[in-house]
């Protein structure tokens, strides 16, 4: 038994009504689950959430009229609509259930990073399950609930949410300390520095994009600091580069970099000690990924990624468009023993996408080509029209004409002849509310 998760946590949980340990523990046995035992459960639960939504929620009534259930197979899912952002903003009212009490329903937003924010609500129910998966994937970088641990993100709503009495109290009983990321200085890296060495994390969580500038700050100002009480760094919410995986390890010591996968609405999936993809918390949450015409991919294709969450009855989320392109691995049992299904890779959102007449160019095709530039502080690719892109780059003192050169002839090969690319120096590039450092916008049409 763990006195801190096992005594401590279960007594908060009964305290405040919630079953985030119970939770966990069964998801500590259902990852050994096989497959097949994964599909009837995710079959079960989906047919449970079609009913509640199709009787309950007069948005999803109206949608899901003419299926019949229950489902027979997974594979049925693609029949049903895509749920998109713009459908949640429209119809925020008629996607509520109508016979879930009011105290279940906890409003929240994504953090407006590819635009305008979105509202929506948890199910406070459902809201345990999604906290034991992170727990549980904390445990898979050997790490547990309990343990100090340090959060590098936020926005600025974030923050304020932070900084409340409740959230106060809580943190500090959970042994968790919040540096917000969405605004950095030299002097806030080097009390986040300070107070790290004193209050000595088993891990960090946070943006990939913070903890590496974090990072950076470190082994510019204070190199071979010994770090050997953190276990694991995780990072999530954006794409984690090569080059960032690289410098973090680095800096930190060792292969202590586990990126996971989730957004505000959702937490998906997370590397295992293989750091073979993400491994899907298929019991909550139902990804799919699918081509144009909304019809599943088979692994190894690249495709639109949806979700449908398992755990919300209050606001059902059914094959939402979360807004990213992704690839599934193939269905195998891991080194590390686990059938849960995984992700295996994550290649950006949709929106930053670089989009020309007649192909797609996806983040990875640049984050490689970045890694190896020197004398490049930060960069970012903006595209507002279909045959031009302009590339923002911050300069050090070692950057040079060969090295900007290497840069607009590696681009150029990558699109067609009809495309302008453009170099342009700044001297910063801004961070959006969201606080994660996007490195491509477009606003090309994305269809």
């Amino acid at each position: 038994m763990n006195f801190y998760q096992d005594v401590f946590f279960r007594s908060l949980d009964r305290l405040r009504g919630r079953k985030t340990i119970e939770r966990l523990h069964f998801l500590r046995k259902s990852q050994n689950w096989s497959r097949e035992q994964i599909d009837q459960w995710q079959l079960e639960k989906l047919n449970e959430l079609l009913t509640q939504a199709k009787s309950h929620s007069p948005f999803h009534s109206d949608r899901l009229r003419n299926i019949e259930l229950p489902l027979k197979s997974l594979k049925q899912l693609e029949n049903l609509p895509i749920l998109t952002k713009s459908d949640i903003r429209k119809n925020q009212a008629s996607i509520k259930s109508d016979n879930i009490e009011p105290s279940r329903f906890v409003e929240s937003r994504t953090g407006g990073s590819t635009g305008e924010p979105m509202f929506y609500f948890w199910d406070k129910r459902g809201m345990d399950w999604n906290r034991g998966t992170v727990y549980r994937s904390a445990e898979w970088a050997d790490t547990k609930l309990g343990e100090k641990t340090v959060q590098m993100s936020g926005s600025h709503f974030d923050y304020t949410q932070s900084q409340s009495l409740q959230n106060k109290i809580v943190y500090f009983l959970q042994r968790y300390k919040d540096y917000p990321v969405s605004y950095l200085t030299d002097e806030i890296l080097e009390s986040y520095y300070q107070d790290l060495l004193k209050f000595k994390p088993t891990s960090i969580w946070g943006y990939a994009s913070g903890v590496n500038v974090f990072a950076e700050y470190i082994e510019k100002n204070h190199p071979d600091t010994n770090f050997d009480f953190l276990k694991a760094i995780m990072t999530s919410s954006e794409m984690l580069w090569p080059k960032q995986r690289e410098t973090i390890n680095r800096v930190f010591g060792g292969e202590k970099v586990f990126d996971q996968y989730g957004s505000r609405e959702f937490y998906m999936g997370a590397e295992c000690k293989a750091h073979n993809g993400y491994h899907l918390h298929s019991e909550v949450i139902l990804l799919e990924v699918v081509d144009d015409d909304g019809k599943q991919c088979k692994p190894g294709e690249l495709g639109r990624i949806l979700i449908t969450d398992l755990s919300n009855h209050a606001f059902p989320f059914i094959r939402y468009e979360i807004g990213d392109l992704g690839i599934l691995e193939e269905p195998t049992q891991c080194k590390c023993g686990m059938h849960l299904p995984r992700l295996k890779s994550v290649q950006g959102r949709i929106a930053d996408m670089i989009v020309l007449e007649d192909r797609v160019l996806t983040p990875p095709n640049f984050t490689i080509l970045m890694s190896d530039i020197r004398g490049l502080k930060s960069f970012q690719l903006q595209q507002h029209k279909i045959d031009e892109i302009e590339v923002h780059l911050v300069k050090d003192t070692t950057f040079t004409d060969e090295v900007a050169d290497y840069i607009h002839s590696s681009i150029k090969k990558m699109v067609n002849d009809k495309t302008e690319v453009s170099l342009k120096y700044v001297d910063d590039i801004a961070v959006p509310e969201s606080g994660k450092r996007r490195f491509i916008i477009s606003t090309v049409n994305q269809h």
